[in-house]
């Protein structure tokens, strides 16, 4: 527990550095290529533009057995509303499919749907950061997840120098209500990232998923090491990840081991 408040209050203070900084920030010159910045802005999650995330991921060796396997589909937009001429409000929705499979049944899972808000100003400097409500919806039934609602904040903090994102985003969620049937509703959900973005438009990143279970008082952690180009094609840029992925810290429940990880990317407006 003394590592979760470490951690939040990391965060926190992070954003707040970050913050201060935004008054003085001012419009920074940059040597990148086209194709550069624009990999670069799709790695940071806080970046004032409409983006249109969809991942894949492989995972394995889930269940006391370690007999199930899952594919996950996620789509996860940001999209910036205007609050005026120095503020604005990022949505970012996350909508997740899962295909389980136990051979030979295959369950089709909807989690619940998710939404992390961020307060942010704007600005074009090397911080970007912010912090919002966060709402998670209850599961339609136990097995696609819990069944409470959930409630807390969202925040993020992110120091991009020329080709470099390196930051944190992550929700904290309190459960509401005493159905306990699909699991607890009460998590800390952490994603650290380091990409690093070439000036011919080829991508490099390191992250992770940290999830911390109040309730269970257990951690998971999955590690992703991928690459991929930027490219535009008919006026919009697109940029593809590919890559690997390994559990760091599970448990009986989640996957293990091995996995593998795909994301495509697009930028409505630069």
């Amino acid at each position: 527990m003394n590592r979760v408040k470490f951690l939040c209050g990391y965060i926190i203070l992070s954003i707040l550095l970050g913050i201060h900084g935004v008054g003085i920030a001012q419009e920074k010159s940059s040597k990148m290529s086209e194709e550069a910045r624009a990999g670069q802005r799709m790695q940071n999650k806080l970046y004032p533009q409409m983006q249109l995330p969809f991942s894949y991921n492989y995972n394995q060796k889930i269940g006391n057995d370690n007999a199930s396997q899952q594919s996950q589909f996620a789509l996860q937009p940001i999209i910036p509303v205007s609050l005026g001429s120095n503020l604005q409000l990022l949505l970012n929705p996350m909508l997740t499919f899962n295909r389980n499979i136990h051979y030979p049944q295959a369950v089709n899972q909807f989690q619940p749907v998710q939404l992390a808000t961020f307060f942010a100003p704007k600005f074009a400097g090397d911080w970007y950061a912010g912090i919002g409500p966060y709402y998670q919806a209850p599961a339609s039934s136990a097995v696609n997840g819990s069944r409470q609602t959930g409630v807390g904040f969202s925040a993020g903090a992110f120091y991009t120098p020329d080709n470099w994102v390196v930051g944190v985003a992550m929700y904290n969620s309190w459960g509401v209500g005493s159905d306990l049937s699909g699991g607890s509703a009460s998590i800390l959900n952490a994603q650290p990232t380091v990409s690093y973005t070439t000036n011919d438009g080829w991508t490099f990143n390191l992250s992770s998923q940290i999830n911390y279970d109040y309730r269970a008082r257990n951690t998971t952690n999955q590690l992703t090491l991928s690459a991929g180009q930027t490219v535009k094609i008919l006026g919009m840029h697109w940029q593809y990840q590919i890559g690997p992925t390994y559990m760091v810290s599970a448990i009986p429940s989640s996957s293990k081991g091995w996995g593998a990880y795909l994301n495509l990317s697009t930028s409505i407006a630069d």
